[in-house]
């Protein structure tokens, strides 16, 4: 199984922290890591978001040009706020089924942090993932992992 960790793509400011949609540039960011995965031949087979716009959005870009949209409906769940505890998180990640691959799009900063902790690094912080970061690991008990590869937008050209 391929654990797919992205935080979400740029998004505009706003007084309303919940619904701040995604700006052009992470329109923009959020497709160019869709054909990215399409190149690689990702095909997810579940998708969840946290349910924050910004994230939603990434989501949605992402697996429309991916070519996922149909086989993975996203799912959104409260388990990719920040506000999640580590605890409620593990179990909510060894709560979903099997798939072959999973797309998770959160924030920072516990999106990194979970990261770090799955991939036993001593320092929470260890990982910083940028604005758009994909981070896809590879587990067979969801505890265990292994870092398959780790994208930017930047690297990317955008």
């Amino acid at each position: 199984m391929r654990l797919y960790f992205l935080r979400h793509a740029d998004a505009l400011e706003g007084a309303n922290d919940a619904s701040r949609p995604l700006s052009p540039k992470g329109k923009k960011q959020s497709r160019a890591l869709g054909r990215f995965l399409q190149r690689a031949q990702v095909q997810f087979d579940a998708a969840y978001s946290s349910p924050l716009a910004r994230a939603r959005q990434t989501a949605e870009l992402l697996l429309d040009t991916c070519g996922s949209a149909k086989q993975a409906k996203l799912g959104l769940s409260n388990a990719l706020l920040n506000e999640t505890s580590e605890f409620e998180f593990v179990r909510w990640l060894e709560s979903l089924p099997e798939a072959n691959h999973i797309l998770l799009v959160g924030h920072a900063p516990t999106l990194a942090e979970r990261l770090s902790r799955m991939m036993g690094l001593p320092d929470a912080e260890s990982v910083r993932l940028p604005k758009g970061g994909l981070a896809c690991l590879e587990t067979d008990d969801r505890r265990e992992v292994t870092l398959k590869f780790f994208i930017s937008p930047k690297v990317l050209g955008v």
